[in-house]
């Protein structure tokens, strides 16, 4: 086995460990066994050697999700059934790992060319959760500035969370945000740790910059950000596809 192989297949086992703490047995188990055919020398190899080229990929650069992000666009595409029909993201179910594999390889094997171009996009997830810990600040320098917010992002990706304003939060003692945004943050806080809800915050200004922006306005801004998404997480999806239809209403500028 080259060098390269073994790194390559070290790469999907610790991306499929992280899958596992991450409640994503889905990926965690097409990893798994996505390592076995890197290593066999399988149609997984055949895709990920060219960016696996020299070892020098050390997990930096998300190999492991750009792949799985990579396939799961194919599948939201509407062009691979059998292997749809394994992911929930898709309308399918995750019950027969051994049968989601078998299709995941086979559409590997059949898409190897489409799946290597895709393999050079950058990895952005542009995850909406974040803003869940990101309001909390936001709510404490309005309180301490009594001014409005001037919000700068550096690596904004699609600027979902630049829109943070505009979506809802809510724990136990509290609530903030758009009643009727499409994005809703329910139980998103333990015992005592929830920001300080009864502070408004207004926003004056928001932009962003990003080595490769995505424009979430776009059919194809909107596929690269959802393919991203893991394929059987989809209360994450449905939280991304919620921010996708605020950035319909709230323009932002990203620039490259």
């Amino acid at each position: 086995m080259q060098p390269e192989q073994r790194a390559a297949a070290e790469l999907l086992r610790e991306q499929a460990g992280w899958c596992r703490q991450l409640g994503s047995p889905l990926y965690e188990a097409l990893l798994e066994r996505g390592a076995e055919d890197v290593e066999g020398a399988g149609p997984c190899w055949d895709v990920l050697a060219d960016e696996a080229s020299g070892g020098s990929d050390k997990g930096g650069s998300a190999l492991a999700l750009r792949f799985m992000a990579s396939v799961h666009r194919i599948v939201l595409e509407g062009r691979t059934p059998s292997l749809a029909s394994h992911y929930p993201s898709a309308g399918g179910h995750t019950d027969v790992v051994a049968d989601a594999w078998r299709s995941f390889r086979q559409v590997v094997e059949e898409h190897g060319g489409e799946i290597r171009s895709l393999l050079r996009r950058r990895c952005q997830t542009n995850e909406v959760g974040r803003s869940t810990a990101l309001v909390g600040g936001f709510l404490l320098v309005a309180a301490a500035t009594s001014l409005p917010l001037r919000i700068l992002e550096i690596g904004a990706s699609a600027g979902l969370n630049l829109r943070w304003d505009r979506y809802r939060y809510r724990s136990r003692d509290g609530a903030w945000g758009d009643p009727a945004s499409p994005v809703q943050f329910d139980d998103m806080y333990e015992g005592d740790a929830a920001p300080p809800f009864e502070i408004p915050a207004t926003i004056a200004e928001r932009s962003g910059c990003d080595l490769d922006p995505i424009d979430p306005t776009t059919e194809d801004g909107r596929l690269s950000l959802r393919s991203s998404v893991w394929a059987d997480q989809v209360g994450r999806l449905r939280l991304l596809d919620g921010a996708l239809r605020v950035a319909r209403e709230v323009p932002v500028q990203v620039e490259r």
